[in-house]
């Protein structure tokens, strides 16, 4: 197998892992934003809670294969140009999105989830949810631009 075919499964592999991460937040910045402002804090504590429980389980696999599979292209292309280039730059913006989900959205994530499985409805849970939603539509132009330059990279490569 060459080094196209291998940095292209790379690719493929980046933008798929991305997407689901990519839909998640954008679904939460356009429509469960809104959503949780018109909700009740205890629907707030309750749902939320529990999303981030199942989600923090199960998506940081997806996107450590995003972010792997776009170093690997990376590193597969270093010297070649355009891929090695785009695929840099995604990466940027995987890692500043990781960041702030790290930094951020994590910790939150937490204390709404350990209140849902306590059955409690924190008291401060609006500025829980608030300090959440401060960052989602950050995380989804960083990987808005991250899919966008993968998908370029992919097009290019072996060109």
């Amino acid at each position: 197998m060459n080094m196209i075919v291998i940095s292209q499964a790379l690719l493929v592999t980046a933008v798929l892992t991305a997407g689901v991460i990519y839909g998640t937040d954008v679904f939460h910045a356009l429509i469960v934003r809104k959503a949780t402002a018109l909700s009740k804090d205890g629907s707030i504590a309750d749902l939320m809670g529990h999303t981030h429980l199942v989600a923090d389980k199960r998506m940081p696999v997806i996107g450590m294969a995003s972010v792997l599979a776009t170093a690997f292209c990376l590193l597969l292309n270093f010297r070649h140009g355009y891929t090695a280039y785009l695929s840099g730059a995604a990466l940027l913006m995987q890692l500043a999105h990781l960041y702030l989900y790290i930094s951020i959205a994590k910790p939150i994530n937490k204390k709404m989830s350990d209140a849902a499985v306590g059955k409690i409805v924190p008291s401060d849970i609006r500025a829980l949810q608030n300090r959440w939603e401060s960052v989602i539509n950050y995380r989804a132009a960083l990987l808005t631009a991250a899919m966008f330059l993968l998908s370029v990279a992919a097009i290019v490569c072996g060109k």
